[in-house]
């Protein structure tokens, strides 16, 4: 570019100007350098943003949990500290429960942008977030067709469920209820949950032996190695677990909260249980 320009040194305005038009355009001008810090962040950034915009995204969004890892693979992935992640020279960082308030402030300080992202319980809050991000994104168009495909989703559902009784158990003895994403989740494929406890809480073996649901909705236990020597794995446990028909919801569609889960629960309602 400087030869070209030294070659136009005595060239006329309008010779000039059109050569800059049809250089290039520098990585400021094809838009804000983006950083994510942790998990659920990083599904927003590679979900919305154009490849060559992105910095970095976490430490773990190539994780087998994570619902884009394919794509996470082809970016830099950083720690949340503040000089990697001045080093990067980002604008915009982007967030849900990465970084502590004295890295935020660092961040702010270095004239870095940091987006928070809301946790959502309901598809309907889900499309909201994502517009919303989308937005302060300057990704607009890529959040609304994101938008669309999560009603399109959401649409081809069948409703598995069909009224019956739903208890969502982990390895570790926690359930979800009302006002949680796994909630509005296992409700959409057409279930009744099982307990109306509001929010997660445990349950004791004690406790889940005197339920009685129609299905169980395993979570983690698609990973071997999650709480192995948790209550969840114990021979009585999985004999009561056994007896039932169950689901098992993947560990990409609950290790985050977002419209991108529409996509596997789609998926999930077409295969039924086991």
């Amino acid at each position: 570019m400087r030869s070209t320009l030294r070659g136009l040194r005595h060239a006329g305005a309008a010779t000039l100007a059109a050569t800059l038009l049809a250089m290039p355009m520098t990585a400021a001008a094809a838009g804000p350098r983006i950083a994510s810090l942790d998990q659920c962040a990083d599904e927003y950034v590679l979900g919305l943003m154009p490849t060559d915009q992105i910095a970095a995204v976490s430490d773990r969004a190539a994780v087998a949990e994570s619902y884009y890892a394919d794509r996470a693979r082809s970016f830099p992935r950083v720690r949340p500290g503040i000089e990697a992640l001045l080093a990067l020279h980002p604008d915009i960082v982007v967030r849900t429960w990465g970084g502590d308030a004295k890295l935020l402030a660092a961040l702010q300080r270095n004239g870095i942008k940091v987006i928070d992202i809301n946790d959502v319980n309901t598809y309907p809050a889900a499309r909201d977030e994502l517009l919303r991000i989308g937005h302060l994104l300057g990704q607009d168009v890529q959040a609304a067709t994101e938008a669309r495909a999560m009603m399109a989703s959401l649409d081809g559902i069948r409703p598995i469920g069909k009224g019956k009784s739903v208890l969502y158990y982990t390895p570790s003895g926690y359930s979800a209820g009302t006002g949680t994403f796994i909630g509005h989740m296992l409700q959409t494929l057409g279930y009744r949950l099982e307990t109306a406890d509001p929010g997660f809480f445990y349950l004791s073996p004690e406790v889940l032996l005197t339920t009685k649901p129609d299905v169980f909705a395993l979570g983690f236990y698609d990973d071997p190695f999650q709480s192995r020597r948790a209550p969840g794995r114990s021979a009585l446990i999985r004999s009561v677990i056994d007896e039932r028909p169950r689901i098992t919801l993947p560990l990409r569609m609950i290790a985050c909260s977002g419209w991108y889960t529409a996509y596997d629960l789609e998926n999930l309602s077409r295969g039924g249980t086991s």
